[in-house]
């Protein structure tokens, strides 16, 4: 195995083994999805012992790499701090500079994780570090306008009892918005959130 090679797989390892820390040392995610972490680690883990190509071991990292890329958290910002602080350098897909340049989230993911962590996020010396202060401003700019275009895209479709056929995808994101950040209870009386499940549920489409 060429140096290069064998530089690159010594990153993975290590890049694998931190992963392995960080997640299991979380709060934020429950045994299950720990013990999914850790399981599909190993299982990269033992690809790694065979005769690969860079190519292969590369398209592992990715592998690896996807949840960091996709993710926004403390999480996610420690993993990228400690492999920079290791002298790792693989290429990161920067989910919050993806924000400030289009003005919005990839994904309702991204959205929903954002508005769970950014108080605290934003205090970090990774994102003060990365990110000047109309950039972190214009983040939580972006949050908020996030939650209200999903919220009146709920008030309408509650004020109309139904949902749009377009808005069909957008609506299920919606909610999932709202349920997973706890909002519901903030915006919507029980009734109101009852009767969003039923036209939910009640959806036909044409």
């Amino acid at each position: 195995m060429n140096d290069e090679k064998q530089k690159y797989l010594e990153q993975l390892i290590v890049a694998i083994k931190l992963q392995n820390r960080i997640i299991s040392d979380s709060k934020n995610f429950d045994r299950e999805t720990k013990e999914a972490f850790i399981n599909h680690s190993n299982q990269i883990k033992e690809l790694t012992k065979r005769q690969l190509t860079k190519a292969q071991l590369k398209s592992l990292a990715s592998e690896v790499l996807t949840f960091w890329n996709d993710g926004i958290g403390q999480e996610v910002e420690h993993f990228w701090s400690e492999l920079k602080n290791k002298g790792i350098d693989f290429d990161r897909r920067d989910e919050l500079s993806f924000a400030i340049k289009k003005g919005r989230f990839r994904r309702v993911e991204q959205g929903i994780a954002a508005r769970k962590c950014w108080i605290l996020l934003k205090e970090l010396n990774t994102i003060t570090d990365r990110f000047s202060y109309s950039e972190i401003a214009k983040i939580s700019k972006i949050i908020d306008e996030d939650l209200n275009t999903r919220f009146e895209i709920l008030k309408k479709c509650l004020k109309k009892n139904s949902i749009p056929q377009t808005q069909y995808l957008k609506f299920g994101e919606c909610m999932a918005y709202f349920g997973q950040c706890d909002l519901f209870d903030k915006y919507f009386s029980e009734n109101e959130v009852d009767q969003l499940y039923k036209i939910w549920k009640n959806f036909k489409s044409e």
